[in-house]
């Protein structure tokens, strides 16, 4: 402890010493440091300049790069048709997991690195809202005539160029349709040890619709009682949400690692009494013949929660510009059918703009979903975890 306060003690020295000098030059350095112009980083960085492409190509080439953390390995693409497109400006991506981009992300942001430009980021749970976008690390930026078509709530804050959610895959090769209807069948007997999912404690869409189960726990009674003709009977949990996991959990889940294995597993060819999975919708886009593999898109009670596809540009960027013109890429530019956004625009995926049809799969208001509350989600966030840790 007395080393940590000779470390402030010292810090508190050398920011008094800066100060000073700052002062004592600010006739010929007039302007050049934050702290001496007391303006903040988003007036200094043209954060809130409305600039046309062309101009953001122009000052995006001064700065000659944009670092993204993206949770997909479909930046790759991106990255092949931006630096296509705008020659000069270098797209350097690093491919990871949403848990993974976080605390890197918090780690070198601590540190006073600031390597990411842009995060590419899930938030079903409401963390990254909660401790990222609120506490100023990361800044909400929707690109200039890119969402006016969009649902009104993602028309404001963070930018979303299209959603996703967690679907219940099965085996196209044994079965016509799903034999599932009501996410209650999940906890039959019949689908003990077959039912594969990711653990909620590692992925933030899972704890999402696990989430949404236990908000809507009048709406999953009732769907007991319409699945097995009788009211449901608790057995120590505190209502229908909770019910759910837990017969769910006890009725011998498989956990796996990733969304590929779980729908491999499931879609496989020659299986005779295939598992099923809860995995991302957008995993569609690989269904084939190697790959025998469809989703349920009729559920009771609802089929689920929508998992928006998040872009934020992060506090104190080195390369705004570039970033607002990446953005604007992935998004599929002012007509949002952009080579950007190819890569994203599949089976298993819905657009945010309802001025672009989704591919293959059925409209998105044709779908009976749970609305998403980050707010709650994040407040309940850790009896979630405590739950799911205590019933394994």
């Amino acid at each position: 402890m007395k080393h940590v306060k000779r470390l402030g003690i010292l810090a508190v020295i050398l920011l008094l010493v800066f100060a000073f000098s700052s002062c004592s030059n600010s006739k010929s350095e007039e302007g050049t440091a934050s702290i001496s112009d007391g303006k903040s980083w988003e007036e200094t960085s043209g954060f809130h300049d409305k600039l046309s492409v062309e101009e953001l190509y122009e000052k995006a080439k001064e700065e000659k790069t944009v670092t993204i953390y993206s949770m997909s390995s479909r930046l790759n693409d991106v990255k092949e048709s931006f630096e296509a497109q705008y020659p000069g400006v270098e797209v350097v991506v690093y491919d990871m997991r949403n848990s993974e981009i976080l605390e890197k992300f918090q780690r070198e942001y601590n540190a006073g690195i600031h390597t990411a430009d842009v995060l590419f980021i899930k938030d079903t749970d409401g963390a990254v809202y909660n401790e990222f976008v609120k506490m100023g690390l990361l800044k909400e930026y929707i690109p200039q005539n890119m969402m006016k078509s969009a649902l009104p709530e993602y028309q404001k804050g963070a930018y979303v160029p299209y959603f996703e959610m967690k679907q219940i895959f099965y085996n196209s090769e044994v079965y016509d349709s799903c034999p599932i209807d009501n996410w209650w069948d999940l906890t039959r007997p019949e689908y003990n040890g077959k039912i594969i999912l990711r653990s909620p404690i590692e992925n933030s869409e899972i704890m999402g619709l696990f989430i949404a189960f236990v908000k809507n726990s009048d709406d999953m009674a009732s769907a007991y009682e319409k699945e097995f003709g009788e009211k449901l009977v608790l057995n120590g949990t505190e209502h229908a949400g909770y019910e759910f996991l837990k017969r769910l959990i006890n009725n011998d889940l498989i956990i796996m690692t990733s969304d590929t294995d779980i729908t491999e597993a499931v879609g496989a060819p020659g299986q005779s009494d295939p598992p099923f999975g809860i995995a991302t919708s957008s995993k569609m886009r690989k269904a084939g013949d190697d790959l025998l593999i469809n989703v349920a898109n009729d559920l009771l009670p609802r089929l689920g929660v929508l998992d928006p596809a998040y872009l934020y540009i992060t506090d104190q960027s080195e390369h705004v510009n570039a970033a607002k013109l990446l953005l604007r890429w992935i998004g599929g530019e002012a007509d949002g059918t952009g080579e950007g956004f190819k890569p994203f625009h599949v089976r298993g995926s819905w657009p945010s703009r309802t001025d672009v049809a989704p591919i293959d799969t059925p409209p998105l208001n044709s779908l009976n979903l749970w609305p998403l509350d980050l707010n709650y989600n994040y407040m309940i966030l850790d009896d979630m975890r405590n739950f799911w840790l205590t019933l394994q």
